[in-house]
């Protein structure tokens, strides 16, 4: 018919009218992928263009973010303490070690906290649980409840979890209710060291439900509030937290740890500062001289506390409903697992390349060791071709030797060495430390 009731539009706005715009069931499907992986509706948008062309799209950025909508609003219309619930109870029948509580409001019956475990995550806390890391840093779900993870380190140094919660709150009481939750869970096994912020509710749980713990403070943390209290100082002085940082790795002893300490205060005049004078009575929780006193699978290290904050913004978009969060969760923890399959088949399948290929005790460290902790080993091993060694004396059937760095002559250790058990120690502490 030439007769039309609308103006007629032009080719490249065709798929503009109402009646050319349609989502197809596979569209559908991977906007949803996209979204629950924590990509944004404007990049849905962008990569849909690029995938069908800038103007094959079949519908609409309206449209797209009309279906991301109307999805979510499924999630809200139902209550969404009830499909929580089912989906917790759905995962328990998938996975019969899987471990969940939940703590009501006495007076309402709201839920205040929830802690849960899957089945892998209760037997990696067996088996690497001897540190772990506990940070409520999140708050990534519409109700603004506090995302708590509780994390550790696998034979590859890569980060995996034990568990998680959500909470209503960040008082003593919540976090105790957490970490005996998370002991009943664990059969009771307690951590040798915990790593957390300075956070005195933290502080207070871990000493009424982890007696025998060590609690240490994160180092990134600490940075971030040296940030915060000295400005000033850190902006008049630019060398100041280089030489902060000097102090907190100091760990030739505790006189070496003092001297330099003090020697900080006065030259940059922070001596009556409030802040600094309160991070040094808690010295034993964060500077490295005392840490080495605990195993800490390297979880000191800043750039590993960055790490998982990424993996967790990424993995998380704001104002998730529960049922949504707990996807996006398992859909973080099989990635975190995946690549530690990976890793498992290149140590067990692959063999590295020695530095010296023809030396027995290389072989061996290979065939035993991960390639990560490889790796480090074979670094270590190296290190000794830039030290120096002295007998200093010989007791009964010990002997002590004073080990020194060419490069620097200031780090130096004492080694002590018995035959008659193969014992060694060093006073640097490290291998009881890191476990390398």
């Amino acid at each position: 018919m030439l007769d039309h009731n609308h103006q007629m539009v032009s080719p490249d706005k065709r798929h503009m009218l109402r009646s050319q715009r349609q989502l197809l069931d596979a569209d559908c499907h991977m906007i949803k992928q996209m979204s629950t992986s924590g990509i944004k509706q404007s990049e849905i948008y962008d990569f849909c263009e690029k995938w069908y062309g800038k103007d094959g799209v079949p519908f609409l950025q309206m449209d797209c973010n009309n279906y991301l909508r109307s999805e979510r609003t499924k999630y809200m219309e139902s209550k969404d303490a009830q499909t929580l619930m089912e989906y917790l109870k759905n995962k328990q029948v998938e996975d019969p070690s899987f471990f969940y509580a939940v703590q009501p409001n006495e007076e309402d019956g709201r839920i205040m906290n929830i802690f849960w475990a899957d089945g892998q995550a209760i037997m990696d806390y067996s088996i690497f649980g001897d540190a772990i890391s506990f940070d409520t840093t999140f708050s990534i779900n519409k109700f603004k409840m506090p995302f708590a993870p509780l994390i550790g380190v696998n034979h590859h140094k890569q980060t995996i979890l034990f568990g998680a919660a959500l909470l209503y709150n960040e008082s003593a009481d919540s976090f105790e209710w957490l970490f005996r939750t998370f002991l009943q869970a664990m059969s009771g096994k307690q951590p040798e060291t915990i790593f957390t912020d300075q956070c005195a509710a933290i502080i207070k749980a871990i000493g009424n439900v982890f007696p025998n713990t060590l609690h240490r403070l994160y180092l990134w943390h600490l940075y971030q509030n040296a940030a915060k209290h000295l400005s000033q100082v850190i902006s008049d002085n630019p060398k100041f937290l280089k030489e902060f940082k000097r102090c907190v790795y100091e760990d030739r002893s505790v006189a070496h740890f003092e001297n330099r300490w003090h020697e900080l205060l006065a030259k940059y005049h922070v001596m009556d500062n409030s802040w600094m004078n309160n991070l040094h009575k808690l010295r034993e929780k964060w500077a490295t001289i005392y840490r080495r006193d605990s195993f800490s699978a390297d979880m000191t290290s800043t750039q590993r506390s960055e790490g998982m904050n990424n993996v967790f913004k990424k993995t998380f978009r704001k104002r998730l409903s529960l049922s949504e969060f707990f996807e996006a969760y398992d859909k973080c923890t099989s990635r975190i697992r995946r690549k530690e399959k990976y890793e498992d088949y290149k140590s067990r399948h692959t063999i590295p390349v020695l530095c010296l290929p023809d030396l027995p005790l290389l072989k061996t460290a290979a065939e035993s060791y991960t390639r990560t902790l490889y790796s480090e080993f074979e670094e270590e091993f190296k290190k000794q071709f830039s030290l120096s060694c002295v007998l200093l004396g010989i007791e009964r059937t010990v002997s002590t030797y004073k080990v020194t760095s060419f490069q620097y002559k200031n780090d130096e250790a004492i080694v002590a060495f018995n035959p008659c058990n193969l014992e060694i120690f060093c006073s640097c502490r490290l291998y009881g430390c890191v476990g390398m």
